[in-house]
């Protein structure tokens, strides 16, 4: 396996946290199959943190919620073109 952290879901989890930034460099080394498997990974988290329901007043958890929902978002658009460009043999 070529995930960093061991798996799927601890890179997942490193992409929400920011421990790894997700580029095209890191993921060259994934298969189409490891890559579709981190996809599903960090759709999963992110709809576990949409679920999660948060004190409208605390501002700080708010903030920090909506800060891993976009790393995850952003995460997962640059792995999904990664991903196609793969499929169609451009990368």
């Amino acid at each position: 396996m070529a995930f960093m952290g061991g798996s799927s879901y601890a890179m997942a989890t490193s992409l929400m946290e920011g421990y790894i930034i997700p580029s095209p460099t890191n993921l060259k080394r994934l298969t189409i199959e490891e890559m579709r498997e981190l996809l599903f990974e960090v759709e999963k988290l992110l709809r576990e943190l949409r679920a999660e329901i948060i004190d409208p007043n605390d501002f700080m958890a708010i903030k920090k919620r909506n800060q891993k929902i976009m790393k995850l978002q952003s995460a997962q658009n640059v792995i999904s073109n990664h991903l196609q460009l793969k499929i169609k043999g451009r990368i």
